[in-house]
């Protein structure tokens, strides 16, 4: 048996009501609909993050060990028991205030920024890349989830602190980062072209070290992994499970997890377009293929530095062992039906 999941993150947005119908009603789904004849549809709760809801689909029983420590492993970054690590996100601040999460930077303003705080900061070290900012401090931290950018806004600097025992240097640093920032000339310039300023560094998703868990372990079977993007790619590593290029050659006795996302910057139009292309240009592929078993998610990730509200995805089970509920509470449930 060959079993096989498409995980569509930011697919949810077809099935959405836009008047009358939604996306979905009027996208084109060549090759799809042999797949829903034979198939069930129904509900499935995921987490608020899309790491998160993928490390515990797939390992309920272990401890998430931390956005952050996930994309160290995503980007190489070295780690040892004693590493703790956050994701870092510049936001605007005024009046103590945040007033803007989303801050258009590039790589180089990322990098200049973060150099004139580490000049008051000598024990942080920083990872800076186009999408993520990540601190590695070594120190001993008890474990504690903080909100994400997105759902902060518009709260006072000193709501947002940790304000635990042991978390002082943190605390400070985030505190110290706006009165560093405010004078520094990329945010002069800022100003001037009346752009929201980026004075404020905010640490979030903090993770601790933890040793890898192969999948092909836990569930007895190869497993492959392909994607067109790298975005929860570090999942793709702490699970250990191999990265292929194409997937013509299905093999018998493994799990193969295929990715793919949207752009929240397309328009409604674009995402039924690829949509549509998924349909025609890769489930043309697989279409035929014998003892296999497919499960499609259509999840609402586009970002993974945005922290989603709880909410019922959609998922698709093709040739199941035995009738899936129409609602999954616990997601890992449904992958436990998937791959036994």
């Amino acid at each position: 048996m060959k079993y096989i999941l498409f995980a569509l993150h930011g697919y949810l947005e077809l099935f959405k009501k836009r008047g009358q119908k939604t996306l979905f009603d009027y996208a084109k789904k060549e090759n799809f609909e042999s797949f829903m004849e034979k198939g069930e549809w129904g509900y499935i709760l995921l987490d608020k993050t899309i790491e998160k809801s993928y490390f515990y689909f797939f390992y309920p029983e272990g401890s998430f060990p931390g956005e952050g420590f996930i994309r160290s492993l995503k980007y190489s970054i070295p780690s040892g028991k004693d590493n703790i690590f956050f994701l870092s996100q510049f936001l605007s601040v005024y009046e103590n205030k945040i007033i803007e999460t989303d801050i258009n930077l590039n790589i180089k303003e990322k990098q200049k920024l973060i150099e004139e705080i580490k000049k008051e900061n000598q024990s942080f070290e920083f990872f800076t890349f186009e999408n993520d900012i990540i601190l590695r401090i070594s120190k001993d931290l008890p474990f504690l989830n903080n909100k994400f950018p997105n759902k902060i806004k518009g709260k006072n600097i000193e709501e947002v602190k940790f304000k635990k025992e042991n978390f002082e240097i943190i605390d400070k640093l985030m505190e110290n980062s706006s009165k560093i920032l405010n004078s520094n000339p990329i945010n002069e310039v800022r100003m001037d072209l009346n752009e929201p300023v980026a004075n404020f560094l905010y640490l979030y998703g903090m993770g601790k070290f933890k040793e890898k868990i192969p999948l092909s372990q836990k569930i007895k079977k190869n497993t492959f992994y392909f994607s067109d993007f790298k975005t929860i790619d570090g999942l793709r590593i702490f699970f250990d499970i191999e990265k292929i290029n194409e997937f013509y050659d299905i093999k018998d006795d493994s799990f193969y997890w295929f990715d793919f996302i949207l752009n929240p910057g397309d328009t409604p139009s674009i995402w039924v377009k690829n949509f549509e292309a998924f349909t025609r240009e890769i489930l043309k592929k697989i279409l035929n293929l014998e003892d296999a078993r497919f499960l499609f998610i259509f999840d609402p990730f586009m970002n993974e530095n945005y922290e989603y509200d709880k909410t019922l995805c959609l998922f698709l089970a093709v040739n199941f062992k035995r009738k899936t509920k129409r609602k999954y509470k616990n997601p890992s449930i449904l992958f436990k039906s998937f791959i036994e």
